[in-house]
């Protein structure tokens, strides 16, 4: 193969690939403008990447019980916050402001966080307002 058969290869390679990777970060199925407080019980913690997920318990004004789940970015990204593996215990309760699908699903995108406790974790890159033990 010649070196500009290789390079027009790579450069076509990029330019198919390009939206497809663009297109994992968008935010376009979240309602940006929007903010919803959610008070429930932690189910489940997913500290990994690409993102972490923590799914609650939320029971509605009717008494049922229903399943939210709330992402956030990778743990290197989310632990300047004071995200950490061992945040998020189950059967713990905890306070999330989110950003919700717009189609009404019950999932969001996490933009701060209230502990049982009163510790307040903030959006990735932001320090949190209590102190948090190091790992």
């Amino acid at each position: 193969m010649t070196i500009g058969r290789l390079v027009t290869l790579t450069v076509a390679a990029g330019l198919w690939l390009s939206p497809v990777l663009l297109a994992h970060h968008s935010s376009s199925a979240f309602d940006t403008g929007k903010k919803l407080v959610l008070k429930g019980t932690v189910k489940q913690w997913v500290y990994s990447n690409p993102h972490c997920f923590l799914m609650i318990e939320i029971k509605s004004d009717s008494g049922e019980v229903v399943q939210w789940v709330a992402e956030t970015q990778a743990p290197s990204v989310i632990f300047p916050a004071g995200y950490r593996r061992d945040t998020f215990k189950p059967g713990e309760q905890v306070t999330i402001t989110i950003e919700p699908f717009k189609d009404g699903r019950p999932f969001g995108r996490i933009l701060q966080t209230m502990l049982a406790d009163g510790t307040t974790l903030g959006v990735a890159g932001s320090p949190p307002s209590a102190a948090v033990p190091a790992p």
